[in-house]
């Protein structure tokens, strides 16, 4: 109890200095604007408590059912002049109930950080007149497409924050362009008794690690679709860390997407490659300088009837390739980086059964808004592995034979949200269940327990 005390008075302190900086920082800004020009200083806040639950947890060497009490608390400060902007962000994200048999990681809790603070210059009117574009320096979170490979998460109760330079500019017709440069931020304490505790420690960036990108959008063509394309070069080669870590990782992605309108086909064609070096650990063995050669591929086709609670339907195919031989000097196992999968496989946390890694899922999903402040979603999937040799990623369970075969399960999906108050007062509520398939129960043999279900309900209030 009384380490508890003593770690209070430090973060009161950091508190404090993470919004002094904000002023400090403002100040000569606001001072030397032009005379009439009035700066305009937003402060808000977002307070999301969230209990999960799991029973017949499918990973190891944990307890058979778990339950969390997600708490993420964010303070956002904004001053805003006509050419500059400072932006900071206080995270506060904990997780109660956990104990040494719960699952615990660096996505579920990341006590009271800056996760950011930057300045932004309004470049508008650079290279075509009536273009918007803005270069923003400093730490942030951040978005990419579809998010599937660089994601500010949307679900975990932490998130993944990057410390560098993002400029990005959107033509008068629609186009867009974006590049940028980052060195990504390693969530501290990373260590299980420190994340039990919910204990502080402030990011560091991650030594020998870089991240830089460049993305390019079409103007929307006639029938409403868009295409868009983007590079990323991801290196990491940390000194002191561990050398399964080290990648040099060139990721190319192309997207064609036509969003959902009442009495119109939608559509999205996204595939993804990727080439460079990796390492990976088999049977305790780490080996480096592996040939990585890895794609991804997603396809989806659908409706959005014009009818009563706005039906769309669509059915979806994800496949994300495996290591075919865990032996060889290749690695085929994709790596989806930094980005967000719940939007795509389920909820995250102390579920997060599925990855965009060694996974062939074929999935039917149905979104209704029975009424204006109400919206449901219905997912089912069969799943699989893309290479029977490989891990199921995330899990905990590989059979580097190949007998027990491909077949994870079926996961059933469902989740209801009500705006109670528009802007201030979110409910929601969701569960999904995995019927294991043929792998899991013969990999995991007499440690098998069964079927996981998975509930949540969250409450969201903003101010």
């Amino acid at each position: 109890m009384t380490g508890r005390r003593l770690l209070a008075l430090p973060r009161a302190w950091c508190t404090a200095a993470c919004c002094a900086l904000l002023a400090a920082a403002a100040a000569p800004i606001a001072a030397q604007n032009a005379p009439g020009d009035t700066p305009r200083f937003d402060f808000s806040g977002v307070q999301r408590t969230r209990y999960e639950s799991i029973d017949a947890q499918f990973r190891p060497n944990l307890s058979e059912s778990d339950r969390l009490l997600a708490l993420q608390t964010s303070l956002l400060f904004d001053v805003k002049l006509p050419k500059l902007e400072v932006f900071g962000e206080l995270l506060d994200s904990r997780g109660e109930w956990n104990d040494a048999g719960s699952f615990v990681s660096t996505q579920i809790v990341d006590a009271l950080e800056p996760e950011q603070l930057y300045v932004a210059w309004n470049l508008d009117g650079t290279l075509q007149a009536g273009s918007k574009s803005t270069l923003r320096v400093g730490r942030m979170t951040v978005d990419l497409g579809k998010r599937r490979v660089l994601a500010r998460s949307r679900y975990s109760n932490a998130v993944a924050g990057f410390l560098g330079a993002d400029w990005d500019w959107r033509g008068a017709n629609g186009s867009e362009a974006r590049a940028f440069y980052f060195l990504p931020m390693r969530t501290l304490p990373a260590d299980l008794d420190g994340l039990l505790d919910d204990d502080y420690d402030l990011d560091r960036g991650t030594r020998g690690a870089a991240l830089a990108g460049f993305y390019y959008q079409l103007a929307p063509f006639a029938d409403k679709s868009t295409f868009e394309v983007y590079l990323l070069d991801f290196d990491v080669n940390p000194p002191r860390q561990t050398i399964a870590a080290t990648a040099h990782l060139w990721t190319l992605d192309a997207r064609l997407y036509r969003n959902p309108e009442p009495k119109h086909w939608t559509y999205e064609v996204e595939p993804i490659l990727q080439r460079g070096e990796s390492a990976d650990v088999f049977s305790g063995v780490t080996r480096t300088g592996l040939d990585h050669r890895a794609y991804y591929l997603h396809l989806e086709a659908g409706y959005a009837f014009a009818a009563k609670w706005a039906p769309v339907l669509l059915l979806q195919h994800t496949f994300a390739s495996g290591d075919e031989d865990p032996t060889d000097a290749r690695i085929e196992r994709f790596n989806s980086l930094f980005g967000d999968r719940t939007f795509e496989f389920g909820p995250t946390d102390i579920y997060g059964a599925i990855s965009r890694s060694n996974v062939n899922m074929l999935g039917v999903r149905l979104t209704l808004k029975p009424r204006p402040r109400w919206q449901t979603m219905v997912h089912y999937a069969d799943v699989r592995l893309a290479e029977a040799r490989d891990s199921w990623v995330g899990s905990g369970w590989r059979d580097p034979t190949g007998a027990s075969g491909k077949d994870i399960g079926r996961q059933l999906e469902a989740r209801v949200t009500w705006t109670a108050i528009k802007d201030r007062l979110t409910l929601e509520t969701g569960f999904a269940h995995f019927d294991l398939g043929r792998f899991p129960e013969q990999t995991a043999g007499a440690s098998f327990r069964g079927d996981p279900t998975f509930f949540y309900t969250a409450l969201t209030t903003t101010f």
